[in-house]
């Protein structure tokens, strides 16, 4: 799949389209799982969880009949839109793979437990061994799969904390920075389509909140 501006915005015109008619608030995660697996073909499921702090906010599974996106259950709504938004230009670019990305941004790979966890909010781990917040966050993503039934093999567990060590390197980085582009743009586009807005909106007012927000969350 594309990267770069024209592709992000194709992408979320593309999901937004998929929330239309959108009444209500309440609707907006439903309304965002469906589209999600439309665009994706296959299923996509959303789960909220209260995640270890100073690991992640959100993280993507990726397994043979399905996607999980788990997102931060302890934030407002339009940072949950944000993650989820993250985690899912992650899942159709097939960040995190060890095949590779094709058509759809769906990898070719095993299938069998690769993770692409949203950026962490703390100074990232340098190696996954150890209790740091790689090593909690592997734990973390395991009582997930099983709490949610997702299978995961013994070696998901190193795969989830490898990937979120290795975030600091180079192409790493760039992966990150995309995600949370389309994570702004698509919160962005969700709240127009929600307040009847046909305008882009402001993302610095956008920001602000989120950023508000995660101060809090972590000031507790």
């Amino acid at each position: 799949m594309r990267t770069g501006p024209r592709a992000m915005r194709r992408l979320s015109a593309r999901l937004v389209d998929g929330l239309r008619p959108l009444l209500a608030a309440e609707e907006v995660i439903p309304a965002t799982a469906r589209a999600l697996s439309d665009v994706r073909g296959r299923p996509v499921h959303l789960r909220q969880a209260v995640f270890p702090p100073f690991t992640a906010s959100g993280v993507w599974v990726d397994r043979t009949d399905h996607d999980l996106i788990v997102y931060e259950e302890n934030t407002d709504p339009e940072h949950q839109l944000v993650i989820i938004g993250h985690e899912a230009w992650h899942m159709f670019q097939g960040h995190g793979h060890t095949g590779t990305a094709t058509g759809d941004g769906a990898g070719e790979g095993d299938g069998d437990g690769d993770h692409a966890p949203a950026a962490p909010r703390a100074p990232r781990a340098s190696r996954p061994a150890g209790r740091g917040p790689a090593a909690t966050l592997a734990e973390f993503v395991a009582a997930l799969a099983e709490a949610t039934r997702t299978d995961l093999p013994p070696g998901a567990r190193m795969d989830a904390s490898l990937h979120f060590a290795a975030r600091t390197e180079g192409h790493r980085v760039r992966e990150e920075l995309d995600a949370e582009h389309f994570g702004f743009r698509f919160a962005t586009d969700v709240r127009a389509v929600l307040h009847e807005d046909r305008s882009p909106g402001d993302p610095h007012d956008l920001t602000g909140r989120i950023r508000a927000s995660m101060a809090h969350r972590f000031q507790r």
